[in-house]
């Protein structure tokens, strides 16, 4: 069990994986349906026109963005997602689906394979040094 400080509150709490504690992590859930359902009866609206008229500031909705629980093309954000690994633009999340595809696809590979293919490679080079100096 580890026991870190909220990122909103500053209080300390047992995380499960978790950064903020169990009352922020309610309050942002109260956050996010006040912007569901605003943007569900005015869709397309801009970040400031929807922080203004739900109280939720802005940056808690650009976390939703960021966090794939919105979509930028129902909300005119005045800058762009970007990816963070190749910097292409992106609606939601973190990643764009090429990198997230990357991503998955190298951590599902399997380990040992690669090691052993170092391996191979290291003795293929001492070899070939080995039998140019004679």
């Amino acid at each position: 069990m580890n026991l870190i400080n909220c990122q909103e509150c500053g209080k300390v709490f047992a995380s499960a994986g978790s950064k903020v504690c169990p009352d922020c992590r309610q309050s942002e859930e109260e956050k996010f349906e006040l912007v569901k359902e605003y943007l569900w009866d005015h869709p397309n609206s801009t970040v400031p026109t929807v922080s203004e008229a739900t109280g939720v500031k802005e940056t808690m909705i650009i976390k939703f963005i960021k966090e794939d629980r919105l979509q930028s093309e129902g909300l005119d954000i005045e800058y762009s997602l970007k990816c963070k690994t190749c910097g292409r633009e992106i609606e939601s999340g973190v990643y764009c689906d090429s990198c997230r595809n990357k991503l998955i696809n190298d951590f599902n590979s399997n380990p040992k394979e690669k090691e052993e293919e170092k391996v191979n490679e290291h003795e293929k080079m001492f070899l070939g040094d080995r039998f140019k100096r004679d």
